[in-house]
């Protein structure tokens, strides 16, 4: 029997004995839907932003380097000296990313064979790049395309 009239069985928290699982409660739930919706859509603009900005093997200039985060910096400096390249400047938010320079003919292939992961555009850290995406094509102008004759 209850001891008190007022008690009853649904008041009760539930036991942890009783095997049931805590249900989230409401707010967490928004949280997980609104980190799963950013995954959804951030993943694959991300994807295609790294493949739009990463360099071919024959390409030169100032280029963006990525290697394993378990390289020491020995190792890495030496690699980008090995492949020909000089250094401009750490990316300071991105472990073991470089901004390299290089003015050798197929400066990026010898960074890839020198380990790295990848060989990257500068535009990979401008944030209008990785946003172009978004933008509406528009049909060029006759100023821009030298075309000064206008339709009757």
């Amino acid at each position: 029997m209850l001891a008190n009239s007022n008690d009853t069985l649904l008041d009760r928290p539930l036991p942890a004995s009783a095997g049931g699982a805590r249900v989230p409660p409401q707010n967490h739930m928004w949280i997980l839907v609104c980190i799963f919706l950013l995954a959804v859509t951030w993943l694959p603009l991300f994807t295609i932003h790294f493949y739009r900005t990463s360099l071919a093997d024959a390409d030169t200039g100032t280029v963006v380097v990525v290697f394993s985060p378990t390289l020491g910096a020995t190792e890495l400096f030496e690699q980008i000296i090995l492949a020909d390249g000089s250094f401009v400047n750490p990316v300071s938010w991105w472990r073991n990313a470089w901004i390299v320079h290089s003015s050798e003919p197929g400066f990026a292939g010898r960074l890839r064979a020198q380990g790295a992961w990848g060989a990257f555009s500068t535009d990979l850290l401008r944030p209008e790049a990785l946003l172009s995406c978004f933008r509406i094509a528009t049909q060029p102008s006759a100023e821009t395309t030298g075309n000064s004759s206008a339709p009757d």
